[in-house]
This record gives C-alpha cells, sequence and structure tokens, in this order.
C-alpha cells in the first residue's frame, strides 16, 4: 500500500528561482511568457498560461530575464536551447496555470 511519499528522481537539486522567463516554442513558432520557479542544473520548473500550447517532447528556447543565484548567473540574457518534459494540467485547477518541467539541451 502506497504511503503517500514521493521518490526523487531528479539528478540535480532544485532551487528557488522567481524571474520572469520568454520561450521561443519551436511547432508553433510563437514567442510566449512563463513564470521560472525553481531552476537546477538540469533544467527549470516553469508556470506558463493555461492556453499556451505545450506537450512534452517540443523544443523550445528559453531566455531567463534575471538570475539573481550566483551559481546559475551563466543563465542570463542569453537563449537556451531545452525540450518540455513534462507538462502538468492539473495545477492548472489549483494555480491558474501550467506547471511545465524543461530540461536543458546539450548547446
Amino acid at each position: 500500500m502506497p504511503d503517500g511519499r514521493t521518490i526523487e528522481r531528479r539528478r540535480h537539486r532544485r532551487h528557488p528561482l522567481a524571474t520572469s522567463v520568454t520561450f521561443h516554442h519551436g511547432p508553433s513558432h510563437r514567442q510566449f511568457p512563463a513564470r521560472c520557479v525553481d531552476v537546477s542544473a538540469g533544467g527549470v520548473k516553469l508556470h506558463v498560461p493555461a492556453a499556451t500550447p505545450v506537450r512534452p517532447g517540443q523544443p523550445i528556447r528559453l531566455r531567463v530575464d534575471g538570475v539573481y543565484r550566483p551559481e546559475f548567473a551563466s543563465l542570463a540574457n542569453q537563449e537556451l536551447p531545452a525540450t518540455i518534459v513534462r507538462v502538468d494540467r492539473i495545477a492548472m485547477v489549483r494555480t491558474g496555470h501550467l506547471a511545465v518541467g524543461v530540461r536543458f539541451d546539450e548547446a
């Protein structure tokens, strides 16, 4: 019987980071706003508007506006290739936006 605990499968520790992000969505060739929630060496968690057409496996290019954590300062003000790996539509019910997991791609 499950005990309600979640097993952590991420390779990199996440750090809170609240900052604005824009991303170019490959399939639609459009720009969308997002809000960064947390960051790790492997990717970010974003909150995006509910109508944003995101799906796992889609390529995007992120631009992070400002990074106030020294260990992630290199992410600021550059375009980062990435892939959407998770879209949590259930979060929309609680928060009004989609929670999107994004993995940084090799440059």
